[in-house]
């Protein structure tokens, strides 16, 4: 090989090694080395619905989530390159998790047993018992719920840390 030559090729060699090593630093910076993304676009927030708490980014209000009331799923991959934040999001996964098992369980329990102590015409007791434990279930689940919530409010508010550096 001669002399330019390889010259050229230990120059790309290195050119390339630190594309490379600019291009690893940027991914482990995560979302917040990127100067484009600022709180505007790129910040999270929660919007309430009927049956979920979605997650929206940017002033835009883009859903790019929901952490259900009945059928929860994770949300924690919003919140990469956050350890708190994916900690917290995840709290949350769990606690909703156990609230909306309550909430199913005792919905069905209450359904189906109120609507069998209505039909019957005699022996309700147990049938009104069992309907009584279902809305029971039910009530048990609401701070479940809340504090639920209150995990996801922590993820989004450690995550929105970053655009305040």
């Amino acid at each position: 090989m001669n002399p330019v030559t390889r010259s050229l090729t230990r120059g790309a060699r290195l050119a390339g090694a630190a594309i490379a090593l600019s291009f690893a630093a940027r991914t482990a910076a995560g979302q917040g080395a990127d100067s484009t993304c600022g709180y505007e676009r790129c910040a999270l927030n929660i919007m309430p619905r009927l049956l979920a708490l979605d997650v929206i980014r940017g002033s835009a209000e883009a859903r790019v989530s929901s952490l259900g009331f009945l059928f929860p799923r994770r949300v924690t991959t919003l919140f990469v390159g956050s350890e708190p934040a994916q900690r917290h999001a995840e709290h949350a996964f769990a606690l909703r998790r156990v609230a909306a098992v309550l909430t199913d369980v005792g919905v069905v329990v209450a359904a189906s047993a109120g609507t069998r102590a209505l039909a019957a015409s005699s022996h309700r007791e147990g049938a009104t018992a069992a309907a009584i434990a279902g809305v029971a279930m039910v009530a048990s689940s609401v701070p479940i719920h809340f504090a639920a919530d209150g995990e996801l409010s922590r993820a989004v508010w450690e995550y929105n840390r970053r655009f305040s550096r």
